[in-house]
């Protein structure tokens, strides 16, 4: 039993590391509250 369990887990955390990296390259766009000068920035980083 304690195998499957750690199984589970390791398999659960390879599969977030897959989803996270190919989570890259989505950007989102920002606006300066400053100056109003709009740019798009990169997701997470």
């Amino acid at each position: 039993m304690k195998k499957l369990v750690t199984f589970t887990m390791i398999a659960l955390f390879a599969v977030s590391l897959v989803a996270c990296a190919q989570s890259g390259g989505k950007q989102v766009k920002v606006k300066c509250p400053a100056c109003g000068y709009e740019f798009l920035a990169p997701v997470g980083d």
